[in-house]
Order: C-alpha cells, then structure tokens, then sequence
C-alpha cells in the first residue's frame, strides 16, 4: 500500500503506527473478559470439593474464584485453602459466621471480574456453564442471561425447565420482572442459575441476617438490567438438602418472618419503579401467606402448637387488603384466597377435600383407561 504522510512526517513511521493501532485493537477485541464466581461456604465438607472442582474445571478459564469460608465449623476452611493452593485464580475469605447474604457481599466486594455468577457451595454445574451464558450475554448484549437448572437430592432427580419457552427468550426488565413474580420457574429468584453483567449490580447489596435474601435482591438487579436472557439448558445442579437454613422446619417462624419482609419490600421496590406489576406483586405475596397456613395445618401442625405462625401468615394475607387485588380469572387460587380472608380455619378442610377430589377423579380415570 502507498502511503502518503503529512509534509516532514517520515512514511514509515505513519505506517508503523498505523498497523500498531490496528494491532492493537484487534487484540483488545480478542481478550476473555474475566468472570469472578462467588462461592459461600457453610457447614458443606461433604459437598465442597464437588462444587469447586465443577468451576475450576469450567470449558471457560478466566475466571476468578472467590470462596468465602463464613467462619465455617467444620473442616472446610482447609479445603478452601487446600484448593487456593492448587489453583491461583482461587480466592479465599476467612472471617466469622455473618450469614449468606453476608458472604455474598463480602465476596462481591473482592470481585474485580466484568461479569459476576454465585454458586452455592453444596451444590455444582455442568462443564460449559459460564461459556455457553457468557457467549449467548455477548452475543445479545445482554445484562443477565439464566439457565435451566436441575433439583436434585439424594433420591430425587428433577430437571426445572422454562415452562412453554423457546430455547431463547429475550425480555426486557419489566418483562423479566412480571416473570419472576408470576413464577411457575419462568424465572428464579435464585442468582445462582445466572450470570450478571457488574455495572447493573452496582451497589445493589444482599439483605444481610435473613434467609430468602434472593427474593429482593433479584428483582433489584433485573429492574436495574435493560436486556434479560433466558435459555432452556440445564446447566445448574441445585442439590436438595432439608437440614439446609432455608429448608429447615425447626426453624419456621424465623423462615415466614424474613420472607415475608423481602416479599414486602419487594412490592415496595415495584411500587416506586414498576408500578404496574404492584398488584401482581402482592397478589403472589397473599397466594404464600394462604398457601403457607394451609401447610402448617395439614401436614407440620406440631411445629405450631400455640397457632401463632399462622395468626402471623393471616395477620400479613390481611395487611395488604384482602382478596382484592385479585382477578379471580387470572389467579386459581383466587377463590381459595377470598375463603381464607373470611373463614381461614376452614380453609385447610375445604383445600383437603378438593385435593381428594382431584385424586379421586385421577384415578377414576386410570381404571377407565386400563379396562
């Protein structure tokens, strides 16, 4: 190629730069951006190395690790340590018990990666997780991007898919939004089955000292999010274990009064930026606090002996008008929810018998199909 330089600019030093920019650019378009997964890490021994061996060995390499021992009792603060010694993009945090969210944040403090992925410490993923997210956040520009994800526990094995999704499904937030609220695993509020682009997490911290911190945090950042992606790949392991804090029936009253405060701050936080998925908001809310007092009463009634837990679930159904922000055509259990706003001891009876009904009915049906 002729090149022909400014008077007095030798061409050869106007070529040289030239390529040189070029180059350079070129480059810079070819460099992995970093991902910094966050790992808290609890009471987990017999689960840890699973987990960290399924993102060490991730198809996708620059990433950055954080493990955060929370002041964990057993022997995984060494395991922790024992894997930073053999792989340097590995982190490790060792500080006291603060909880969850807790460790979240503190990890999300130390992360300098351009996209950030959670990983609970019990639980591992597939191979190709973070490259298949990432690729399909380039490629779409997107700000969060979610997987499928499987439920699993020591005898149960149950894939959560996207009910009546195409392979990809492009939202914007308010869509995203009314997704996760609507739930029916359309989208989690889990983080763990998703990738973040930083800049929409911001300074959006985890509730700290509660349980179901997802549920407000979530929502946060997706509000916060211009594009949000969904693909129909199982690509998480969520490993079910009911001595987990989330799980744990001996610690009832503790799990009803945190979720219903993050689902009461949730509607707070659409009340002043998505006002129009208010209603829905609390809908979902008065649908948990129904279906939760009818659980309590048929089948864990011994946790409850004074009646207090479901006093509280009624005293919060009420708090936010009764039955009506619901339109009973869009909601089945809208009717339900109206029963228990007026007679809510006869609730558990009447969902009872439907479901005896609707057993009855299932198996009239197999014996018709089988003659």
């Amino acid at each position: 190629m002729h090149w022909k330089s400014p008077r007095g600019f030798p061409s050869c030093i106007l070529w040289f730069l030239t390529n040189c920019k070029f180059s350079i650019q070129h480059s810079a378009l070819n460099v992995k951006p970093l991902v910094s997964i966050i790992i808290p890490v609890y009471n987990v021994e017999k689960y840890l190395d699973k987990c960290i061996a399924s993102v060490v060995n991730q198809t996708y390499t620059n990433l950055e690790i954080i493990l955060v021992d929370d002041g964990s009792p057993d022997n995984c603060p060494a395991i922790c340590d024992a894997w930073k010694e053999r792989d340097p993009r590995i982190n490790v945090i060792h500080q006291s018990n603060g909880g969850l969210s807790h460790a979240r944040n503190e990890g999300l403090k130390l992360a300098i990666g351009e996209f950030i992925g959670f990983v609970d410490s019990d639980d591992w993923i597939e191979p190709d997780m973070y490259e298949i997210l990432l690729t399909v956040m380039q490629e779409t520009e997107a700000d969060i991007t979610i997987c499928k994800y499987q439920k699993e526990s020591n005898n149960l094995k149950e894939s959560i898919s996207i009910p009546n999704s195409p392979e990809r499904q492009i939202c914007t937030s308010e869509e995203a939004l009314e997704l996760l609220i609507s739930s029916n695993n359309k989208i989690s509020t889990a983080v763990w089955d998703k990738l973040f682009r930083r800049q929409v997490i911001g300074e959006i911290h985890f509730a700290e000292g509660k349980i179901f911190e997802d549920s407000l945090w979530t929502a946060q950042v997706i509000g916060a999010a211009q594009t949000i992606i969904t693909i129909d790949i199982p690509l998480y392991h969520y490993f079910f274990r009911s001595d987990s804090l989330a799980h744990n029936v001996n610690n009832l009253k503790c799990r009803f009064r945190d979720m219903t405060e993050m689902l009461e701050r949730r509607i707070q936080y659409l009340h002043e930026k998505y006002p129009s998925l208010e209603n829905l908001a609390i809908a979902k809310y008065q649908v948990y606090c129904c279906y939760n007092y009818i659980q309590i009463s048929l089948n864990l009634s011994q946790y409850d002996t004074d009646g207090s837990i479901r006093q509280f679930l009624y005293n919060s159904f009420c708090k936010w008008g009764g039955n009506k922000n619901f339109t009973i055509g869009r909601y089945k259990l809208g009717v339900v929810c109206l029963v228990f706003r007026f007679c809510p001891l006869l609730l558990p009876y009447i969902y009872s018998l439907y479901r005896n009904m609707s057993h009855c009915k299932k198996m009239k049906l197999i014996l018709i199909t089988n003659r």
